[in-house]
């Protein structure tokens, strides 16, 4: 979609910029709203405005600081609780497109889409970051009257997937940022086949690249020898990243008498309680929980491997950052995590919740260098190969401003 132009009094034909509003339900920042931000840097300012509407948080305002790209307004709304408000703040925005943008599928509300709709929004689209939990199990197991079939029909897992139904529908594309994504809508929501598409995220390769000596600073001020084997974990603390399951396997790793250190990137609500698990387990001198950073690269850099753990997934920025930067990653079968990492090729692919699998992936890695090392060559290739983002993002472009 390009501006269009309109003739004026001295002949002079002005250019009509295309609005397009983003609609975020974040409650903090992640990978979401880094994608997003990644999308906006690459937007052109001479063609679009951009409006993003915050759902209650507001996690872009600051970090939005010194962008000099397309013009962005970003508006924060705490009362869209029915219809009438979301085809209010439709209406006065008047975007050319709309885009809802789901960290989680229940994040935005259905009446968001049809507001957008009723008020005329004429292009809408969505993008999905995470494999959505499967619909809830019905409660009612046998028919035994009349209130048992209503509940059959219009039970809560119903209710759920047909109201799950209405966005997509309503949108010209669904975008998903893995197959894994695209696959569990279709099959568990019934999205429609035809309107969703799958463009994987990417990560900026010329930006996170190898370096020999790019960890330094980090492992001298975490007092970490060159020759250690060190572990970098990159995610929210939060309960879908399983970061119980990876403080088990390091503890069981000590057991086995190998050397191994862990740093934790990452802050979520349950900062003090895997705080606790790391004291509890002995592993105060092993693991270091770095909190949130805006730049994790070093951190990355002074890593061996990169381990996520993760429950549900959708295709996470922290494992193609870490390929970038050349490091073999063990994941989780959950997601996209798989295809982004071929096991025993760029990485090591275990069971969600297996700590053993687990404990075995790092020891593994930790005893076989050359191992490491190949897999290290063939994970920088693949990201620069499959994940660059300048294509990831024109292709995203390309659906929601054809």
């Amino acid at each position: 979609m390009e501006s269009t132009t309109t003739p004026s009094n001295d002949g002079v034909r002005k250019v009509r910029k295309r609005t397009i509003l983003f609609v975020t339900g974040a409650p903090g920042y992640g990978g979401t709203e880094k994608h997003l931000i990644e999308l906006l840097n690459r937007l052109d300012a001479n063609s679009v405005q951009v409006v993003i509407l915050c759902v209650k948080t507001d996690p872009f305002t600051e970090r939005l600081n010194g962008y000099s790209g397309a013009k962005i307004t970003v508006k924060r709304e705490n009362e869209l609780k029915t219809l009438r408000d979301w085809y209010r703040v439709f209406r006065d925005i008047k975007p050319d497109v709309a885009v809802f943008v789901y960290g989680w599928i229940w994040c935005l509300p259905t009446i968001a889409s049809i507001g957008a709709r009723l008020a005329g929004v004429r292009r809408c689209f969505a993008i999905h970051h995470l494999i959505p939990l499967p619909p809830p199990e019905p409660k009612v197991v046998g028919i035994g009257s009349l209130r048992d079939v209503w509940r059959h029909i219009f039970g809560r897992r119903r209710r759920k997937v047909l109201s799950a139904r209405i966005p997509p529908n309503l949108c010209n594309k669904t975008i998903c940022v893995s197959h894994a994504v695209r696959k569990s809508l279709l099959q568990e929501y019934g999205f429609p086949a035809r309107k969703t598409v799958t463009v994987h995220n990417g990560v900026s390769v010329s930006e996170f690249a190898p370096s020999g000596n790019g960890g330094a600073a980090i492992r001298t001020k975490l007092g970490l020898r060159a020759d250690e084997f060190v572990l970098v974990s990159s995610a929210r603390l939060s309960e879908e990243k399983g970061i119980d399951i990876l403080l088990l396997a390091m503890s069981e790793v000590l057991r086995r008498r190998l050397s191994c250190k862990c740093i934790m990137v990452g802050d979520g609500h349950l900062k003090d309680k895997l705080a606790e698990q790391v004291r509890t387990l002995g592993l105060t001198h092993h693991v270091f929980m770095e909190g949130f950073q805006e730049d994790v690269k070093p951190y990355l850099l002074a890593g061996d491997a990169l381990v996520l753990t993760s429950y549900r997934e959708g295709l996470p920025f922290a494992v193609l950052e870490a390929m970038a930067c050349g490091l073999p990653c063990i994941v989780t079968n959950v997601g996209g995590n798989a295809e982004a990492v071929a096991h025993n090729v760029n990485g090591l692919v275990v069971n969600a919740g297996s700590v053993d699998e687990v404990v075995d992936a790092i020891s593994y890695l930790l005893t076989h260098p050359q191992e490491r090392t190949r897999m290290s060559l063939v994970a920088r290739s693949r990201a620069c190969e499959q994940f660059d983002i300048e294509e990831r993002m024109t292709e995203i472009k390309q659906v929601i401003l054809n």
